[in-house]
């Protein structure tokens, strides 16, 4: 028999069973809406690592407010029982589809790909590593939304609650250093986003055998069979972004998912081009010692290595103009005390250079190599397709650094910016963006600092709602929240529930109701009234400024 009630939740059913938990559909009575709830079973109850991993499911996923990763509503432990409110997730995870072979065509399996690294990017940009991503852990709603689940095993920051020479993970996903037992980081999440890929490309596990054993042995030692021999129809071009997501050493790899996801745009432009066939130069040569420096490669280089994973006898690269690096418009992000707007205009895209200039542009992308000239070289002489990598690349990072704005991740628009400078210094999107991006971030930070240092509370509550007010996700608003909550004013926070109203409401005059964060920000917006109606008014000023940026986000995809 279920239980009738966990903590403030009554109990319809049981809607799961796993090794350390059940899971239950549930009703929240004060908020009014269906959730899961997951806990840890009796047995395992007292196991301290079991509680541990589900401890740290529940903190990292907490951290994590992103449209493609499952929300952690509540956490709690009544009469022994450890248990965790998330959203009920309604369809099928990607296990299951692939398996019923229920999905549909590329275009599909590429919008279900780039939002696993878009859910990734954001859990790696707060320094959390998933470490157990399989197509188990990641869902797919009706409507065709993401969201990746099961937090249990990541690691959060600088901790490491695992010690070295511990195996965790999936077999099968596992990257080469996990299996050595080594630190799993940003990169291992790369690895196993790699496995996923090349299963729901080829519909077969890129690492299969008889047992665990010889799993794991592929894992280490064997490439997985090319992607033409299993799906012919694949485009070259995705196949050969396997080759640095399946890399065997860490730092051949895309070093974080937002790489591997601008490498994809990349990709799904030279496919709309019609030229998702054309091969990609090969990788580096790979050094013993630091970071490869990166050369550009042509035919017959001596050195090269055999293209892998999909390379067609005969293929040659073909060749592809070069143009000028894309980049957004200027979006005028102000210095003044009002939040700037984020950004209206789609970033066009980098341009892609087919050959030599395609592979290294996708390549710097993921591996932020930098373009080092030959030592005895004179930069006057540095040759022409060197100049023209490092602006595609800055392109991507300009676009990468463009969304992050526009999604009010300020501080990652402003890495990406400065990236994008390093590698093109005259490039003025990117110059655009990170004075944009700077500008925000220190507004806020001189407003948190402000609010923290304040003796007059009044006074420390305007800082406080100055600063939610240009960056609700600033790392320092939850803390000063609790010390604020009373002084705030009721104008504050009617200052904030216009600011939501006035953006869902252009979210739906662009018919942006469909859009996952649209949703995302209305239950963001019922929470801060609640919030309000409690008498939290900081919290309840935070949440709809939170709401107003997924509505906008909305409104812009």
């Amino acid at each position: 028999m279920p239980p009738e009630r966990i903590g403030k939740y009554r109990i319809d059913s049981k809607i799961g069973q796993g090794a350390m938990g059940e899971v239950w559909k549930a009703w929240d009575d004060v908020l009014g809406r269906e959730v899961a709830i997951k806990t840890i079973v009796a047995e395992a109850g007292g196991d301290d690592s079991q509680r541990q991993r589900f401890l740290r499911e529940a903190q990292s996923a907490a951290r994590l407010n992103h449209p493609n990763i499952i929300t952690v509503y509540d956490f709690g432990e009544e009469s022994g029982t450890l248990y965790m409110a998330m959203e009920l997730l309604t369809g099928q995870d990607l296990r299951t589809l692939i398996l019923k072979r229920a999905l549909g065509g590329l275009d599909e399996r590429l919008r279900i790909m780039e939002q696993v690294c878009d859910g990734l990017a954001f859990a790696h940009a707060q320094d959390i590593v998933h470490r157990d991503v399989k197509p188990a852990n990641i869902h797919v709603q009706p409507g065709g939304e993401v969201r990746i689940v099961d937090f249990g095993l990541a690691r959060v920051g600088g901790s490491e609650m695992t010690r070295t020479g511990t195996v965790m993970g999936t077999p099968h996903y596992m990257s080469p250093e996990q299996v050595r037992g080594e630190r799993a980081d940003t990169r291992s999440d790369v690895f196993a986003a790699g496995a996923v890929f090349y299963e729901l490309l080829t519909g077969k596990k890129p690492f299969e055998a008889d047992s665990m054993h010889a799993v794991l042995f592929k894992v280490m030692q064997e490439e997985p069979a090319a992607v033409k021999d299993v799906a012919p129809d694949v485009p070259l071009v995705l196949s050969e972004i396997l080759v640095w997501t399946l890399a065997k050493d860490p730092a051949e790899r895309f070093q974080d998912a937002g790489q591997l996801r601008a490498a994809l745009s990349q990709a799904r432009q030279a496919i709309a081009d019609g030229q998702g066939d054309e091969p990609l130069a090969e990788p580096p040569a790979r050094q013993r010692s630091g970071q490869p420096t990166l050369r550009p490669t042509t035919p017959g280089a001596a050195g090269a290595e055999p293209s892998r994973y999909g390379s067609r006898p005969g293929s040659r690269p073909g060749s592809r103009p070069g143009s000028g690096p894309g980049g957004p418009a200027n979006h005028g992000v102000s210095r003044s005390g009002a939040r700037p707007p984020m950004p209206d205009a789609t970033p066009s895209r980098a341009p892609l250079v087919v050959g030599g200039g395609l592979a290294a542009a996708l390549l710097l992308a993921g591996l932020g190599f930098a373009l080092r000239p030959a030592p005895a070289a004179p930069a006057a002489t540095r040759p022409a397709q060197v100049d023209s990598l490092a602006q595609a690349v800055a392109g991507t990072e300009v676009e990468v650094a463009s969304r992050q704005m526009a999604a009010g991740d300020y501080r990652e628009a402003q890495r990406r910016a400065d990236r994008a400078l390093k590698m093109d210094p005259g490039n003025a999107d990117a110059k655009r963006l990170l004075e944009q991006a700077r500008n925000v971030v220190e507004a806020s930070d001189k407003a948190a600092a402000v609010a923290a240092a304040a003796t007059d509370v009044a006074a420390g509550a305007a800082s406080y709602v100055e600063m939610v007010g240009l960056d609700p996700r600033h790392p320092e608003a939850e803390s000063l929240a609790g010390r604020f909550e009373a002084a705030v004013t009721g104008a504050h926070v009617e200052t904030g529930r216009k600011a939501a109203a006035d953006a869902r409401q252009a979210a739906e005059a662009a018919g942006a109701e469909r859009a996952p964060s649209f949703a995302d920000g209305g239950r963001r917006f019922k929470d801060a009234e609640t919030a309000s109606r409690a008498g939290r008014k900081a919290s309840a000023v935070r949440g709809f400024y939170e709401a107003r940026d997924l509505f906008a986000r909305a409104r812009r995809r």
